[in-house]
């Protein structure tokens, strides 16, 4: 991987910097939110909730208070959105989960 450069799994993209501005731009742009809700809907409900739960897991064990979005059980209604939130674009993508940066 090229340094200074940042990998979207979910897009399938190199970023042309890898910056806090230019990452929180790409990950509320329409086709990389389309492009994570393709991907979650795409697998199994039981795989899932095992993302979310280890999601939850690394925000347990940093101490960071859960996003809203994580709260909700699997399959409760169909407001869930994926790509909102301090998580957007970060874990259980097609790499697997990942911590959140700091």
């Amino acid at each position: 991987m090229t340094k200074g450069k940042h990998y979207c799994d979910y897009c399938d993209v190199f970023l042309t910097h890898d910056s806090i501005s230019v990452r929180k731009a790409h990950n509320s742009g329409r086709n990389h939110i389309q492009n994570v809700r393709d991907y979650y809907s795409g697998l199994e409900p039981d795989q899932v909730q095992k993302i979310i739960d280890s999601i939850n897991k690394a925000y347990e064990e940093r101490g960071l208070p859960k996003p809203r979005d994580l709260e909700r059980p699997v399959g409760f209604g169909s407001s869930m959105t994926f790509g909102s939130g301090p998580m957007s674009g970060v874990g259980g993508g097609p790499g697997g989960p990942r911590c959140p940066q700091r």
